[in-house]
């Protein structure tokens, strides 16, 4: 009986123990980044703020002049996106899905989602991105736990940590 009772002691412990270990480890593959960092959209290069949200599952970028158009038989979008100092870049996309965005208190509404290369600090990702309104907001691109998801840690207290250093492209990886 004593033994038996040892056993499964000592089975537990080395499950608790393994545990800890595999918790550990995914933790220590994060990297701890402020609330507020910079990102880059490649190819184009354009460095935006953006606000790093757990709280929105998909990234949002402040999307102006949004023109809907065919091309290939499939549906695309063209928009611009302006950083802070002015500078204005054009991009043209194939629409991915249509995300239909509910606030409280606001009726739904309804916006396209395109895929973007982000860089944030050395993370290259290939992400939804939907087509918002953010002239309001402090930031013109938020940030995804999507895109954030198995790379990035959220520290409340810290911005502008790291600056977007992917290397002009190579492979994103999907997220």
């Amino acid at each position: 009986m004593y033994f038996g009772k040892l056993c499964l002691g000592l089975f537990l412990g080395l499950v608790l123990i393994a545990m800890i270990g595999f918790a550990s480890a995914g933790v220590g593959e994060l990297r701890v980044m402020g609330w507020l960092e910079r990102v880059e959209i490649q190819p184009e290069g354009l460095l935006l703020e953006a606000k790093l949200d757990t709280g929105a599952k998909t990234s949002s970028i402040d999307a102006k002049d949004v023109i809907e158009f065919a091309r290939g038989g499939k549906k695309w979008v063209r928009f611009s996106v302006s950083d802070r100092k002015g500078r204005t870049m054009t991009f043209e996309r194939p629409v991915v899905r249509v995300a239909r965005i509910r606030r409280g208190g606001v009726p739904v509404a309804s916006r396209p989602v395109v895929m973007m290369f982000i860089c944030l600090g050395n993370s290259f990702r290939e992400a939804e991105v939907n087509l918002g309104k953010r002239a309001k907001l402090s930031t013109p691109m938020l940030i995804g736990r999507t895109t954030m998801e198995g790379r990035v840690a959220v520290d409340s207290s810290r911005r502008f940590t790291a600056e977007p250093s992917c290397g002009g492209g190579g492979k994103p990886e999907k997220g």
